[in-house]
């Protein structure tokens, strides 16, 4: 497979369809002209209709510049990316509203991701482990009913862990709109795995020397592992479209003129 470089992950072709784009954050330590700031790093993944991955982009927000998230969503559809059905995203008003202005219909779905930082953001990652194992399983019980048994279960298991508990307690209500979804949807918005290790491997780099600021070199030390992620598939042909006939089935209206491409 030919190796992604920096000038495709800014100017590559995009496919028409898009089933997921999916944000998630990472604080990175960077510089800038001698000194260190924290920064928070948006990465962006998607999945098109054929079931391939891509980080389509790395970004950090300019909160000075209220059309910063316009132009990105601006600059995908200038490369190709005409449609998307559903976009995964941290709480951002900026996001959400550009999104739409750029992708009528688009359906907004809050990341797990942030309700498990969240709630475990008071632990160090190596104490957090076990309960990020936990946290992670409340949201792909099989049905509704399966995860409030799966909560109680929780509770009891970490019932010394007050904060843990309360957190749990004040983000539940946002964790059961995930279960809108059926259960092999929430499992493809979510790719818990490919998240965790993508972001270990930017803490791995960002322990060696805090980055440059410039989103270039944070690109330019990603490449690697963009290469390795974007060469391999979450889903076995026959899986694929087996999962597409399920998403086809209830999102007709929306996919018919892709799936026909």
């Amino acid at each position: 497979m030919e190796q992604i470089k920096l000038i495709d992950l800014q100017k590559r072709k995009l496919q028409k369809c898009y089933l997921s784009l999916i944000f998630f954050t990472e604080n990175l330590k960077t510089r800038n002209e001698g000194c260190f700031y924290n920064n928070k790093l948006y990465v962006l993944l998607g999945t098109d209709i054929y079931g391939n991955r891509q980080v389509i982009g790395a970004y950090f927000e300019n909160t000075n510049y209220n059309r910063f998230w316009l132009e990105v969503f601006e600059d995908l559809k200038s490369r190709g990316m005409e449609f998307i059905l559903f976009l995964v995203t941290p709480h951002n008003k900026n996001i959400e509203r550009c999104a739409k202005i750029i992708y009528n219909g688009v359906k907004i779905v809050y990341s797990p991701e942030e309700l498990l930082i969240d709630i475990t953001r008071f632990f160090t990652e190596k104490s957090s482990r076990k309960f990020v194992r936990n946290l992670k399983d409340l949201f792909f019980a099989k049905s509704l009913e399966n995860h409030l048994v799966e909560v109680k279960m929780f509770e009891e298991q970490f019932a010394d862990n007050k904060i843990v508990i309360m957190l749990l307690n004040k983000r539940e209500p946002e964790i059961q709109k995930f279960y809108e979804y059926p259960y092999e949807i929430r499992k493809f918005l979510y790719p818990y795995y490919a998240i965790r290790d993508m972001r270990r491997y930017l803490r791995k780099l960002n322990t060696r020397e805090p980055l440059c600021s410039n989103i270039n070199e944070i690109n330019e030390y990603f490449l690697k592992y963009i290469n390795s992620y974007e060469s391999s598939r979450s889903y076995y042909r026959a899986q694929w479209l087996t999962f597409l006939n399920f998403l086809y089935e209830r999102y007709t209206d929306e996919l018919e003129e892709y799936i026909n491409v």
